[in-house]
């Protein structure tokens, strides 16, 4: 069996678009990391504020770094376009703003050398600037080699374990390579990540999941998923398509897909009505109801997730405060 360690090389893929105020202690926190066969990949997405000049300093410093210079067409056009530059045995994925601890890649790429039947290694995260005050997942115990089906489950339940975010996990190269359908979708804005993983583990490949936090998310209020645009809609049409390979794999992983969209509509639901878009209002509350009787009628669906639903959907507005205030 082929050895996995310093020998192997880490391509990460960073795509940066305006992020002058971020990107260096995101660039520093990944040429500091322990594992030095690293590829950085660096993807200018047309920014129009100093990054593309911050990522050029940093490719005459460093060997390790590479820099593609595009004009803008998104977060997914920008990972897409790096992953068909990478050269390493495993590829991952950073956003510019955020920060890695130093033993990000060594303890990703470890989970391989000790579980070669895996094809995707996924770490813990801190959370830091969030409105509730959640600073971290939850932490603790022990890592576990998780089936596919017991991948996606997990990857499709908002607030469970690690979710679907492309930048807590490592990949084999090798899921990338001749496989163009492993891409992400560039008319998605939100739920991209998720859908990609949920077509990962959907075709067989299995993951490990170390609840160690490795990567620092910080919490932007311009992120789209605060937004009304039509790019927040994009989500609803990634939710439609995860839900479908989700039912594949039985009611139960089904119902955490459905729940997950129920949720985020909720929240839709509710900013619709605070803003009077009715429009908007009318179409979660069709997202919503036609879920609903499904999920109320679940066993595998706890009773106090019932009752937050029905709590929701019959006040949207008041109960997202309440919930929010005590999360």
């Amino acid at each position: 069996m082929e050895q996995i360690g310093p020998k192997n090389r880490v391509s990460i893929i960073v795509p940066v678009y305006n992020t002058e105020a971020y990107l260096s202690a995101c660039v520093e926190s990944l040429l500091r990391q322990t594992h030095e066969n690293l590829e950085l990949i660096l993807v200018d997405d047309g920014s129009t504020d100093g990054s593309g000049a911050i990522l050029d300093m940093y490719a005459k410093r460093d060997a390790r770094v590479r820099v593609i210079h595009r004009k803008n067409g998104g977060v997914s056009s920008a990972r897409n376009a790096g992953i068909e530059k990478a050269t390493g045995d495993y590829i991952g994925f950073v956003d510019s703003d955020d920060t890695v601890e130093p033993t990000y890649c060594e303890a990703l790429l470890g989970a391989f050398a000790a579980h070669p039947e895996i094809g995707v290694s996924i770490c813990n995260r801190f959370i830091h600037g969030h409105p509730n005050g959640r600073e971290t997942g939850a932490a603790g115990g022990a890592g576990r080699v998780l089936s596919p089906r017991d991948a996606i489950k997990n990857a499709v339940s908002i607030g469970k374990s690690f979710e679907g975010y492309l930048w807590n996990k490592l990949f084999s190269a090798e899921i990338f390579r001749g496989n163009p359908d492993f891409r992400l979708d560039p008319s998605l804005a939100i739920c991209e990540d998720l859908l990609l993983c949920a077509k990962i583990f959907a075709a067989g490949h299995s993951a490990y999941y170390d609840p160690t936090p490795l990567y620092h998310y910080n919490y932007r209020e311009s992120g789209a998923l605060r937004t009304l645009d039509d790019k927040r809609m994009t989500e609803f049409a990634a939710r439609d398509r995860i839900e479908a390979i989700a039912a594949t794999f039985g009611g139960d992983v089904l119902h955490a897909a459905e729940l997950s969209h129920v949720k985020s509509a909720l929240n839709l639901l509710a900013a619709a009505k605070q803003a009077k878009n009715k429009p908007l209002a009318a179409a979660m509350q069709r997202r919503i109801d036609e879920r609903m009787k499904s999920l109320l009628c679940a066993k595998d669906v706890p009773l106090s997730e019932k009752c937050k639903l029905f709590i929701r959907r019959a006040f949207p507005v008041l109960s997202l405060r309440i919930f929010n205030r005590f999360a």
